[in-house]
């Protein structure tokens, strides 16, 4: 075979597979059965091609945080998740719930702290607004330094607030 043939050849391939895979399109459209392949993944890839919030993702959220039945569905279908251990994690954005964000376990004083206490020297306690993650602890002002009180949160396997994630099924 010439060396202008072998090129040929492979070019010709090259196009046929790179064709192939986008025609195939995403490989799944069920977020469990995404979940189940990829493990864990802090957000749906090319791979997931279905809703981005199923209404089973929304119903089941909306009984893990005990909604009452009146509670509008697609309210719920604001919610983020990701796949941790194979299962489906959901979260609800909310007032200081920022879903996308993993949490800050940094014991060093975080900027926004900083600044607070400077402003606000012995203040008992540093609002959340001062802060640009979800911090684990809370905070408090020795003086004109931040200081942490305690840890007031858990953070999950995969580094995000547990109280904000409720594993959801079908």
């Amino acid at each position: 075979m010439t060396r202008r043939l072998a090129l040929a050849l492979s070019v010709i391939c090259a196009v046929i597979v790179a064709h192939g895979a986008r025609a195939a399109g995403p490989a799944f459209d069920d977020p469990a059965a995404y979940c189940r392949a990829v493990g864990t993944i802090d957000r749906p890839d090319a791979r997931y091609g279905g809703p981005a919030v199923p209404d089973w993702i929304a119903r089941s959220l909306m009984q893990a945080v005990n909604a009452p039945p009146s509670a509008s569905l697609a309210f719920f279908r604001r919610a983020a998740w990701r796949c941790s251990g194979g299962q489906v994690m959901a979260c609800m954005y909310g007032a200081n719930i920022p879903c996308d964000q993993k949490a800050d376990v940094d014991r060093a004083p975080p900027d926004g702290a900083e600044r607070f206490c400077r402003q606000q020297p012995d203040a008992d306690v540093v609002p959340h607004v001062a802060f640009s993650r979800p911090t684990v602890f809370l905070w408090r002002c020795d003086g004109t330094t931040p200081a942490i009180v305690r840890q007031v949160m858990d953070v999950d396997r995969d580094g995000y607030p547990a109280p904000f994630w409720y594993a959801v099924a079908p």
